[in-house]
């Protein structure tokens, strides 16, 4: 399950913005096959966090009526670090992983290193069970299971490529 707290509270200390242009921002940058958020969550979220005092929102003129644009308070940008400095569970979605990861650059790159770690063992963990599982029934499997499990092979090739390079980052 995506974390919304985790999106909403992001995008807003990327840039300050009001409902409207946030959800824009969300679709942009997250893509509309892997997050939707509809106005039934989007503005109960804000009236939530702003009552909560993680961000704060400023009536400002728009062209037809007012906007209310919300920035991060500290209290949020602490919760903020706090939801991208969690550690990552083996099991966890992929796509959950990377709305994390697009946040790393608020957290240091020790805290980062904690948080991908337990995922990249598992996923070295997981290539080394395909490799075993290929080398001992791949002469019993037919020809498109075979390419089956070494399209998993490469997937889970990448996702080790990805991790390393987001821990080797400066």
């Amino acid at each position: 399950m995506v974390n919304t707290d985790l999106i909403i509270l992001g995008m807003i200390s990327l840039m300050p913005s009001h409902g409207y242009q946030l959800k824009k921002n969300i679709k942009e940058t997250f893509g509309n096959p892997y997050f939707k958020i509809n106005n039934n969550k989007l503005y109960p979220t804000l009236a939530r966090m702003e009552k909560e005092g993680f961000i704060e929102g400023e009536e400002v003129p728009g062209e037809r009526m007012n906007k209310k644009v919300y920035s991060v308070t500290k209290k949020g940008q602490e919760h903020l670090l706090k939801l991208v400095s969690t550690p990552v569970k083996p099991n966890i979605d992929d796509f959950e992983f990377k709305v994390q990861a697009v946040f790393f650059d608020k957290i240091t790159k020790e805290t980062r290193l904690q948080v991908i770690e337990p995922l990249y063992k598992a996923k070295l963990n997981e290539h080394q069970d395909a490799l075993n599982k290929k080398e001992k029934f791949s002469s019993m499997m037919s020809p498109i299971t075979l390419t089956v499990l070494e399209y998993g092979i490469k997937e889970i090739e990448n996702s080790i490529e990805f991790y390393k390079n987001l821990m080797e980052i400066e």
